[in-house]
């Protein structure tokens, strides 16, 4: 491989490197030169997270040429400030609370270091515009805008109003610093990609290119020829359980046989550097016998559709039943229907998923970005036939989650690979390995009929639920039992009934996300609500007066509501904040 040598300032100080022809900025900081506070996030320019300035111009490392930065000056979040000298872009973004995760700030706060330094009197709609190329998943920005205003400010000579918080007052209500956000603004928070350890190896991961397909033959012939490659890991080399999922263990841990995405990990190179190991990944040789495929929920419910799994494509089927829902049309004299579909939603957290795997003595340890490392422990004993108590799973700092963090991902690699080579092993995937092999959010198919009096009122209320789980379980019992229980969502109603499906498909995993199940309702009963409405001459607020739940109803599940049933009170607050056509009939 080409290599050329280049010099450059970092934060002042001045580094000679060697680089490979093809090697990338964000590579040498972060790898060469140990400075892990820039963050990469997408890999292709587009999220921000990788921002660094040279000569003092934001640039995406991430796809910024290494032999391109020969002579120039390179600044890091790591020269922004220090602890005891914070410079007040991280001091502001500490006391407005500009920070939740952490991944995207050391990113954000460069891009605005730059922006500050040309324009010092910035108005908010300018600072918008600024980050327009730093994305951010958890804070919605608004604080961000607030606290980069409070920063020029300061800088300015001025004195911005802080937050009150008075010693000895209790914490709700005070504006409280985040316990962890010292090291995240200085770049110093350690996240899974962040960390190393000494004799690492790095490990990628072959997937399937089909969504339903037989394994004939894995042939590692190539890749182990290939100088620096120890290992390659199928299915074969698991020796405990081979199945695992939160609620059914339907999902291999490495597949043998069968897979049933398109992006399933069929083998784990594990080699010295990850440019390698990802090299060899290609040489791989995996024979398929390509299988008919289903990807509608509802074609795959059919009795003669393609078998998922050999015991059938419904995995759940939740009925809820409440009064006497013949009744209840009867008593009708408004009856609305329509059919509703929601998409397949990634949760598109900016830190992709990684994970380092080694050995403390007679402990295996795990560290990776996780929402469920008790989840993953159990799991990981279970495939190595370990007791659990010789397994420790570390969540390190964890770049959001939104429930996609919560299912066992690629922790179980990088743990075989460690058991496997007794050295460390780490794992971090790309983007596009995230997109392709994560979970996801529910795609559903609803079918929804109310009816309601001539005032108004809900006397039946009918609903279908088909949810596309994908090819393993997951939550997806739970998401589906979920929505079936919010599928009136705030709403009370006498008769109900609920059908709710959960199905296979050839189609990447469904799990947990946001809402778990319940966002998906709020789009099909509020429009019902809407139609009933305007049919009964009832303003939006009034048709939703009359039907929301109080003390004394019951749920779909026909519990009681006795206490803590805020809905009605949360309508009356907001009703003068409402536009006057809402009020109207």
């Amino acid at each position: 491989m080409n290599e050329t040598t280049i010099t450059f300032s970092v934060n002042n100080v001045m580094r000679t490197v060697r680089v490979a022809e093809d090697a990338l900025l964000l590579e040498i900081l972060r790898d060469d030169l140990k400075l892990t506070g820039t963050k990469e996030g997408c890999g292709n320019g587009e999220c921000g997270a990788c921002t660094v300035l040279i000569d003092g111009e934001p640039v995406a490392s991430c796809i910024y040429p290494a032999k391109a930065i020969h002579g120039r000056s390179v600044e890091t979040i790591e020269g922004l400030g220090a602890q005891n000298r914070l410079h007040p872009l991280q001091s502001w973004f500490l006391k407005l609370g500009a920070i939740q995760c952490g991944f995207c700030t050391p990113g954000l706060l460069m891009t605005c270091k730059s922006f500050l330094d040309r324009n010092p009197n910035p108005t908010p709609e300018e600072v918008k515009e600024a980050i327009t190329g730093n994305l951010c998943r958890c804070t919605g920005y608004t604080k961000v805008v607030k606290a980069v205003m409070a920063a020029a400010a300061e800088l300015r000579g001025e004195t911005p109003e802080a937050p009150e918080d008075a010693p000895g007052c209790p914490p709700v209500g005070r504006s409280l610093i985040k316990v962890d956000g010292l090291p995240k603004v200085l770049g110093a928070a350690k996240f899974a990609a962040d960390i190393g350890r000494a004799d690492m190896l790095h490990a990628a991961m072959a997937v399937s290119p089909y969504p339903h397909a037989r394994i004939l033959s894995i042939d590692p012939g190539a890749a182990l020829a290939m100088a620096g490659v120890h290992r390659v890991i199928t299915g074969h080399d698991i020796q405990g359980e081979t199945l695992y999922g939160v609620n059914i263990k339907d999902q291999p841990f490495l597949t043998r046989e069968v897979v049933r995405f398109a992006g399933e990990p069929v083998a784990i190179v594990v080699a010295e550097t990850r440019r390698l190991a990802r090299l060899a990944v290609n040489a791989v040789h995996v024979t398929y016998e390509e299988l008919p495929a289903v990807f509608d929920p509802r074609e795959a419910m059919s009795p003669d559709a393609v078998k998922v799994h050999d015991n059938g494509n419904v995995l759940l089927y939740r009925k809820m039943r409440k009064g006497d829902i013949d009744k209840g049309f009867a008593e009708a004299h408004v009856i609305v229907e329509r059919s509703f579909t929601t998409q397949s939603v990634d949760h598109a957290y900016i830190e992709p998923e990684a994970a380092l795997a080694y050995w403390d003595g007679e402990m295996l340890v795990v560290e990776c970005c996780s929402q469920g490392p008790h989840y993953l422990r159990h799991e990981i004993a279970r495939m190595l036939k370990f007791p659990i108590s010789r397994i420790r799973v570390i969540q390190a700092t964890t770049g959001a989650g939104f429930g996609g963090k919560i299912d066992l991902l690629l922790q179980h690699f990088v743990a075989l690979g460690t058991y496997l080579t007794g050295r460390p092993v780490k794992m971090v995937w790309s983007r596009e390995e995230s997109l392709r092999t994560s979970t996801k959010r529910h795609a559903f198919y609803l079918q929804y009929t109310f009816g309601a009096t001539r005032e108004g009122r809900l006397t039946a209320a009918k609903a279908e639920i088909i949810g596309n789980t994908g090819a393993y379980a997951s939550f997806g019992p739970a998401v589906l039992t979920r929505s079936a229980t919010m599928a009136l969502g705030p709403y009370d109603c006498p008769n109900v009934w609920v059908d709710s499906y959960a199905v296979y498909t050839n189609t990447p995993i469904a799990g947990a996300m946001r809402g778990f199940g319940a966002p998906q309702m709020s789009p099909c009963h509020e429009p019902l609500m809407d139609e009933i409405g305007r049919r009964c001459g009832l303003s939006a607020v009034e048709i939703r007066r009359i039907n929301m739940v109080r003390p004394g109803s019951s749920t779909v599940t026909q519990q009681v509501l006795e206490a803590g049933v805020g809905a009605l009170e949360t309508l009356e607050r907001v009703t003068g904040h409402l536009p006057s056509r809402e009020m109207e009939g």
